[in-house]
C-alpha cells in the first residue's frame, strides 16, 4: 500500500478527514525483500508482533513505580530529601510511561487484545497528554511524513525554533543550540495545554480538523481534571501550596526534557537527511524516507534499550511500528544486512552522548542564516 493511502486509511481510522495526500515512490524489492526478512526473524524465533508477557510484567512494575512514588510524595515525604527522591521516582515513572507502555499500545503492539491496546494507551491521559491528539500528530503525522517540514508536526515548534532547512531564519535561531534544552523541559506543560487548543479548536497542526464525539470529550475533560486533581489538588490538601507548585513544575520539567531529547536524537541529528516533497511526491520509496530520516542510538547499552522501550531503535520502529519495542533487537540485525546488500544507509550513533552531539551539531548548522530554506539531498 502506498504511503499516501495508508494516511488516508489511518485518518478514517481516527476519525478525521483525508489530507493532501504526498505519494512516496513505488515500494520496490528493497521493502518487499527487508519485510520478508523480518517476518522470517519473527518466525525463526516463534515471537509475536506483540510485546506478549514481558511487556506486560514491565508496565504492571512501571505503573506500581508511580503509584508508590506518587503516595510516597504526598503523604510520607516530609524532609527535602524525602521530596527530591520521591519527585523523582515519580518523574521517571511518567517517563517509563510514555516510552514503555502508551508508545507501544498506542501503535496497537502492546497486546494482541485491541481493548487492551486501547486500554494501556490512556496511559497517556493518566500522565497529562491525550491519546486521542496523539495518534494524529504521532501516529499518522510523524510516521508517514517523517522529517517533512509543514507534515511532520513534530517539527513545528512556531518560530522559537528552526528545526528544518525549509523553514525561515530568525535571528534568535543563532542561539538555539544553546536554549533548546531548557525550552524542551517545557515539552510536558506544553502538551497538557496545546491538547485543549487543539481538541476544542478541532483542529490539529496543519493538516485538517478533528472529528470529536460525546464520549471522546468526556473522557478528554474527565483525564484532564484527573492529572491536575492528582497533581495538585490532593497534594494541596496536606501541603502547602507553595510545596506543592514547585515539585509539581519540577517533575513535569524533568519529564519534558527527557522525553523532548530521546525523540529529537532520532530525527533533529547531522546524520538524517530533511527532504522536502515536491509537489504531491517524495523521490524515493517510504521504507527507504524513514531509513535517511532516522537514526539510532546506543543500541548496544540494555540499560537505555531498557529505559527508552526500545525508542534508542527508532530505525526498527519508524519501519515497523506495529511490532513491540521488545523485538526491535531481533530486528536490527536484519535491518543492518538488508541495508548493506541494496546500498542504503543505516544510520547509528555508538553512544548517548554521541548523538547528543549530533543533536547540537544539527541545531548549530540550522542556527546559520547561510543555510538556505531549500530542499535537501534525498540520498540513500
Amino acid at each position: 500500500m502506498n504511503a499516501g493511502e495508508t494516511l488516508r486509511t489511518s485518518r478514517v481510522k481516527t476519525g478525521l478527514p483525508p489530507v493532501t495526500p504526498i505519494r512516496f515512490a513505488q515500494a520496490t524489492s528493497f521493502s518487499t525483500t527487508l519485510k520478508q526478512r523480518v517476518e522470517e526473524v519473527l518466525n525463526q524465533r516463534s515471537l509475536p508482533r506483540y510485546g506478549g508477557p514481558r511487556v506486560v510484567l514491565k508496565a504492571a512494575f512501571i505503573l506500581a513505580m508511580l503509584a508508590v512514588s506518587y503516595v510516597a510524595l504526598v503523604f510520607w515525604a516530609s524532609s527535602l530529601w524525602q521530596v527530591v527522591l520521591c519527585a523523582f521516582f515519580v518523574s521517571q515513572a511518567i517517563v517509563l510511561i510514555g516510552f514503555n507502555i502508551m508508545h507501544d499500545a498506542g501503535h496497537g503492539a502492546f497486546s494482541r487484545f485491541g481493548w487492551l491496546n486501547r486500554a494501556m494507551a490512556r496511559s497517556l491521559d493518566l500522565i497529562g497528554g491525550s491519546i486521542d491528539v496523539w495518534r494524529v500528530k504521532h501516529h499518522v503525522l510523524h510516521h508517514t511524513f517523517t522529517n517533512i517540514n509543514a507534515f511532520d508536526d513534530d517539527l513545528d515548534v512556531g518560530m522559537l525554533m528552526r528545526l528544518h532547512p525549509s523553514q525561515p531564519w530568525r535571528a534568535w535561531h543563532r542561539y538555539q543550540a544553546f536554549y533548546a534544552f531548557p525550552l524542551y523541559s517545557l515539552l510536558s506543560m506544553h502538551w497538557v495545554l496545546s491538547d485543549l487548543v487543539e481538541f476544542f479548536s478541532g483542529r490539529i497542526g496543519r493538516q485538517g480538523n478533528t472529528v470529536t464525539t460525546q464520549g471522546k470529550t468526556a473522557l478528554f475533560v474527565a483525564f484532564k481534571l484527573n492529572f491536575f486533581v492528582l497533581g495538585l489538588g490532593l497534594p494541596m490538601l496536606f501541603h502547602t501550596a507553595w510545596s506543592v507548585l514547585p515539585t509539581f513544575l519540577a517533575i513535569q520539567l524533568v519529564v519534558g526534557f527527557t522525553i523532548a531529547l530521546v525523540f529529537q536524537l532520532a530525527h533533529v541529528v547531522d546524520i538524517v537527511d530533511f527532504p522536502e516533497a515536491t509537489g504531491p511526491r517524495v523521490e524515493n520509496e517510504w521504507m527507504i524516507h524513514q531509513l535517511q530520516t532516522t537514526a539510532n542510538f546506543a543500541t548496544g547499552s540494555r540499560f537505555v534499550s531498557w529505559y527508552c522501550g526500545g525508542l534508542n531503535r527508532q530505525v526498527e520502529h519508524h519501519l515497523f511500528a506495529s511490532i513491540s519495542h521488545v523485538h526491535y533487537k531481533h530486528l536490527e540485525p536484519a535491518v543492518e544486512q538488508t541495508c548493506r546488500e541494496f546500498n542504503v544507509a543505516h544510520r547509528s550513533y555508538p553512544t548517548v552522548f554521541a548523538a547528543v552531539r549530533g543533536h547540537l551539531s544539527m541545531l548549530s548548522q540550522l542556527a546559520r542564516p547561510d543555510v538556505e530554506a531549500e530542499a535537501q539531498p534525498q540520498t540513500a
